[in-house]
């Protein structure tokens, strides 16, 4: 079983082993990826099925801040109306005081009741109670973000799925435009299956025009916009993004790694590497790396390092001030342009 530094077990090893394994009377999801915890509840649902009677033994709760946890414990604690088992869900378990009063029930569950509780977050203190107990009756599942490789195996088998071929430089291309938010790429995967028809593999021009129609604007465009030079136009497409749910700390950690892979390109250029080579040396797709080293506008490493600096005042106003998101677009802009 895969388990992570705390020695937590990944939700990942639930969702494989579900399938063959007998359902426990509870289960305690936390972490940030919200994707991966919404799609373990609707596989314990559907596998609760079968052990369910009654419509009305299958509840799901939204748990506000105003909500006591000893009404969760009550109704866990209730015998199901038909002659078969209660499944209740416990959605934004976070928001609940009084966590520990819960630590009474995991000592003596109901046998008759599948508790399932999801937190949305990652816990600070995992040695409490409750979730001190929950490790040890190994009830406790941590979903915590993918990246890099992982991120990019689970695009592979989440597209081997679906019955979609894509090459491993076409899934680093779709994650670099599409960002790392599962739920985005989810519902591309969905884009691609309807858009592929009986075809089987998708091509990078393919994934490039499905996925930039994903919103008005993606942080591809604000990369083509700042790497041209259009100052006008990289200050509405940063908004628009703003606008449509990101937030600069997404958008200045995609501008390091933007100007990162600047930089290095002029040194692999040195190299005498082609494009294929020296986007496998720096571990990136080979249309992301183009698409860096024909930044026209920054064509000098003297450029570059002025936008560095720039990102670097702009990474130290958001974390020492309350300075507006846009205000502040607008001088990273500002900064990086200024010569």
């Amino acid at each position: 079983m895969y388990r992570n530094k705390e020695n937590t077990p990944s939700i990942y090893s639930l969702i494989s082993d579900l399938p063959k394994s007998d359902l426990k009377p509870i289960y305690f999801f936390f972490g940030e990826d919200n994707f991966t915890i919404n799609n373990a509840l609707k596989l314990i649902e559907i596998k609760a099925s079968e052990y369910i009677s009654s419509d009305f033994d299958k509840e799901v709760i939204d748990a506000e801040k105003k909500d006591s946890i000893s009404n969760v414990i009550d109704l866990a604690l209730t015998f199901p109306f038909g002659s078969g088992k209660k499944l209740l869900i416990v959605k934004n378990f976070e928001n609940l005081g009084n966590k520990k009063q819960l630590t009474s029930y995991v000592k003596n569950p109901v046998e008759t009741t599948i508790l399932v509780i999801a937190n949305y977050g990652s816990i600070s203190n995992l040695t409490s109670d409750p979730y001190k107990l929950l490790s040890e009756k190994k009830c406790l599942f941590e979903a915590k973000e993918l990246k890099g490789a992982d991120l990019e195996n689970w695009v592979k088998s989440r597209c081997s799925q679906l019955e979609i071929e894509i090459s491993s430089e076409n899934i680093k291309m779709l994650i670099e435009i599409v960002g790392e938010d599962k739920s985005l790429l989810d519902m591309q995967f969905q884009k691609i299956k309807s858009f592929l028809n009986d075809k089987k593999e998708i091509t990078a021009e393919e994934i490039k025009n499905l996925a930039s129609a994903t919103k008005e604007y993606s942080i591809f465009d604000l990369l083509n916009a700042i790497g041209k030079g259009n100052k006008s136009n990289s200050l509405k497409v940063i908004f628009n993004l703003l606008d449509t749910g990101k937030d600069m700390i997404f958008i200045i950690s995609m501008l390091i790694k933007y100007f990162t892979v600047i930089a290095q390109s002029f040194e692999l250029k040195q190299r005498g590497l082609n494009d294929v080579e020296a986007s496998q040396a720096i571990g990136i797709s080979k249309y992301y790396y183009i698409n860096c080293k024909n930044a026209v506008y920054f064509n000098s490493e003297k450029k570059v390092y002025n936008a560095f600096f720039a990102l670097f005042n702009a990474d130290l106003s958001l974390k020492t001030s309350g300075i507006d998101q846009k205000t502040l677009a607008t001088i990273l802009l500002t900064e990086i342009f200024n010569e």
